[in-house]
């Protein structure tokens, strides 16, 4: 239907004869003609440019190669001529490098046939009989070198060699070389270490020790490596001239070192003292023990060193051994490094070399790609060469094996070694013990460690400061010989040592001595005695040394006893004093693993984890002490609550007593614990000294002259195991008493005075702070919630003081508690109480 409509109109559109030229369908028809016609023309003619430019191209390629080859016509000539007249004239550093010109082109694929046409037949059979000749001359004259052992002449042909392609039997011929150099050098230190040995031995001096021999022979292998392997490894190392130089040397160092070994070993029959160390120590432990299990060890026992000085030898000649042994291993690693490192960097230098030829291959790869791309011909061969070249992974030459003949001889000395240093350790520890003089004040010093107060008069005994430094110097030869497996088994029996002997011995002489020398009534400090005469807690002289104390004047009599609480205390400090130096000892040989051992290796890394081994035993002596001071106070308790039982009162409700003696009106009176008061006896209660004061002056007496012989830690575990004592005891009189509004407020006053005399007591300002002091002595903690319970104004106000407390974290009080001292205040009604408190246990 469409069509229909619109055929008339396009029929009478149409141009008619007399305007057919200029009616616009037939202008258009004539445009699309003409463009057709053009476009037709271009991509005839676009087809022949590109024949035109393809073909410019390769005369280009042709004349590129024309060229190329005229070039290197050229150059072979020049280089015939002058290789010739070189070797003619014995420039043999000229014909090599005209040589190596002439090789390096064969070598590139520059040596076409049009080249050697454009050269000349003559030219490259010239230069190939000029090769052949140069080779011939330069390794008779090598050869003659190697013969006569010079190296001047060797160092001047060296370089000439890898130019004339000749690296294989110059190695050959250089590593003989080498090797007669070595075994001279070598034979010589051996020879001037004999007669060394031989002119000293007629005499007092001692002869040469093998460690000096040993340095000898590393130090003459060290000096040849430094001084020839520079230079192999830039000429020679095609052939692999640096990977055989450092094998020789190790190869000749390992046979000169493995006599001395032996001969050290069977000389100081290092297997029978070490299989006699072991058994020593197996004693020594053993007996050490079964003294830890029984609790006791005789006299007897103590002096014996289980055959230690008869079968291995004095403490000092022992040592001096060790310092021997550890100077062996030190030269013996020292050596080791320097070859692993030698090794390290010939496989650099081969790999840089190896990355040099990768990038000269994608070079020249990219440069033939882009001149043979555009013709669309593309080089194959040379492509597939290049690619390999791109396509192969460096691989590093294992020059020496992991473990070399000379680790296996380092490795036994080093057994033996460590087995006779732990030993030694044991010993030494048991020198310490069986010297101790517990009546000598000579064998005490002052305390090392800090003080917060410089009026401390703390001692420490010379065990530890023997023991201590035993194990340092130990520690620090076997880290110092830089070999890892040793440095590891040293750190691990110090630990073991410090842990299994040292830390026993000095908590059951904590035991034996400490706390039996001061229990009151039977050591140092009295138990009898009231609160009527609390300086007499200190006994008067009795116990105190062998012998009685007649006829001592009571100078001579105070200065034997506070001798005697200083020795006493001096043995809890010993364990303090051990952690403080194991934790010094723990930072010292970690900085001597970051100082003297490789990073990142996993030796390191698990000498670190054997280092980091001592700290626990740092944390086992910190509490051993902790563990001691609680035995002390166990034995000072009946003591500690005798004090608070004098100064509360038996309970009976008698407030006040008058003080002995008292006539005057002036006198204050002395009150017992009573909270049930009326105005008149809260007035007369701020006129009267106050049990909480006259508890504190007992205690002061009973811990002072042990606080000011202790370390500041340990006094102030004392004070928190006194004071939670105290505590204790104070609580369970608290319940026995009724409490009016006054008595509450009189009791917080008097638990404000304890807390003020607790934190005046502790040495640590970290504990003087009221959050810290709770949470180290819960029952104060619990002391202080009942006079804040007791003292609320309202009942109502008890949920408030308990759920603020709670989110504190500082509420200890259960609910029977709270109940049972509530409802001993009188003004609080006990239904109303029970109501409270059963809603607060449903919320």
């Amino acid at each position: 239907k469409d069509f229909a409509i619109e055929l008339p109109e396009l029929l009478h559109r149409l141009p008619n004869l007399k305007d057919v030229d200029s009616h616009p369908v037939s202008t258009g028809v004539a445009c699309s003609d003409s463009i057709l016609h053009s476009l037709s023309k271009i991509a005839s003619g676009g087809s022949q440019a590109s024949q035109e430019i393809k073909q410019l191209e390769d005369e280009k390629r042709h004349l590129e190669e024309h060229a190329q080859d005229v070039e290197s016509a050229l150059i072979l000539r020049k280089s015939s001529d002058l290789a010739s007249q070189s070797l003619s004239a014995q420039r043999y550093e000229a014909a090599s490098q005209a040589i190596a010109t002439f090789l390096s082109m064969k070598q590139n694929s520059k040596l076409t046939e049009r080249a050697k046409l454009y050269a000349g037949e003559y030219t490259v059979t010239q230069l190939e009989s000029t090769h052949a000749s140069l080779r011939t001359t330069l390794l008779e004259q090598y050869q003659e070198g190697v013969q006569n052992s010079d190296v001047m002449v060797l160092g001047k042909l060296t370089p000439l060699v890898q130019m004339v392609q000749m690296e294989q039997e110059a190695v050959a011929l250089y590593v003989r070389f080498l090797k007669d150099i070595l075994v001279s050098e070598l034979k010589h230190a051996s020879q001037v270490s004999s007669a060394q040995s031989e002119s000293s031995g007629g005499g007092n001096k001692p002869t040469t020790s093998p460690h000096v021999s040993m340095a000898r022979v590393y130090n003459t292998a060290v000096t040849i490596l430094r001084h020839h392997l520079p230079m192999v490894s830039h000429c020679l190392h095609r052939a692999d001239g640096d990977a055989a130089v450092v094998q020789l040397v190790h190869l000749q160092v390992e046979q000169a070192v493995s006599p001395l070994f032996q001969k050290y070993v069977q000389s100081k029959q290092l297997a029978v003292s070490a299989s006699n160390a072991q058994r020593i120590y197996e004693a020594l432990e053993d007996k050490y023990k079964s003294a830890s299990s029984s609790g006791h060890m005789e006299d007897g026992d103590l002096q014996d060193d289980c055959g230690f000085a008869s079968l291995v030898g004095s403490l000092a000649d022992v040592d001096a051994a060790m310092e021997e042994a550890a100077l062996c291993l030190q030269h013996a690693e020292s050596y080791t490094r320097f070859i692993e490192h030698s090794v390290k960097e010939v496989n650099k230098a081969r790999a840089m070399r190896f990355e040099h030829e990768r990038e000269q291959a994608k070079r020249e790869k990219e440069r033939k790609e882009w001149a043979t791309g555009m013709s669309g011909n593309p080089a194959g061969r040379t492509k597939d060469e290049f690619d390999e070249v791109l396509d192969q992974d460096y691989e590093p030459l294992e020059i020496l094996p992991a473990h070399t003949k000379l680790h296996e001889e380092v490795a036994e000395v080093g057994g033996y070694y460590s087995v006779i240093e732990r030993c030694l350790l044991l010993a030494s520890m048991q020198r310490a013990f069986s010297t101790m003089d517990e009546e000598n004040i000579r064998h005490y010093t002052p305390l090392s460690l800090p003080s917060a107060s410089g009026t401390k008069r703390a001692l420490q005994s010379s065990i530890v400061e023997n023991s201590l430094y035993a194990a340092r110097r130990g520690s620090q030869r076997a880290f110092a010989t830089g070999h890892t497996g040793t440095a590891s088994a040293m750190a691990n029996f110090c630990s073991d040592c410090l842990r299994g002997v040292l830390v026993e011995h000095l908590s059951r002489r904590a035991e034996d001595i400490g706390v039996s020398s001061l229990k009151p009534g039977e050591g140092l400090i009295a138990g009898s005695g009231g609160i009527f005469n609390a300086s007499n807690l200190i006994r008067s002289g009795q116990n105190v040394a062998a012998g009685g104390t007649k006829g001592k004047d009571p100078a001579q009599r105070q200065r034997e006893i506070e001798e005697g609480i200083a020795a006493a205390c001096a043995t809890f400090n010993d364990l303090d004093v051990a952690a403080h130096h194991t934790k010094d000892l723990e930072k010292l040989l970690m900085q001597s693993v970051d100082r003297g051992y490789p990073p990142n290796a996993p030796e390191t890394e698990q000498l670190r984890m054997c280092v980091k081994g001592l700290s626990p035993v740092a944390e086992v002596f910190q509490l051993s002490a902790i563990n001691s001071i609680e035995s002390l106070v166990s034995v000072m308790k009946p003591r500690i609550r005798a004090l608070v039982t004098d100064a509360v009162g038996d309970g009976s409700g008698a407030g006040f007593s008058t003080v002995i003696g008292g006539g005057n009106a002036s006198e204050r009176h002395m009150v017992r614990m009573n909270y049930d008061l009326d105005d008149e006896a809260y007035q007369l209660l701020e006129v009267s000294e106050g049990y909480i004061s006259r508890l504190c002056t007992c205690l002061d007496d009973l811990i002072n002259p042990l606080c000011s012989r202790l370390a500041d830690r340990l006094t102030d575990a004392l004070v928190l195991e006194v004071l939670g004592t105290v505590s204790k005891r104070l609580e369970v009189s608290l319940k026995k008493c009724e409490y009016t509004s006054l008595g509450a407020l009189s009791l917080d006053s008097d638990i404000r005075d304890f807390v003020n005399y607790s934190k005046d007591r502790l040495a640590s300002n970290e504990l003087k702070s009221n959050v810290a002091l709770y949470k180290a002595c819960t029952p104060l903690s619990r002391l202080v919630q009942i006079s804040k319970l007791v003292n609320v104004d309202d009942l109502e106000d008890v949920l408030d003081l308990v759920s603020a407390s709670k989110r504190k974290g500082m509420w200890e009080l259960s609910s029977e508690d709270a109940k049972s001292f509530l409802s001993l205040r009188k003004e609080f009604e006990e239904d109303r109480i029970n109501q409270l408190l059963r809603l607060s246990d449903d919320d």
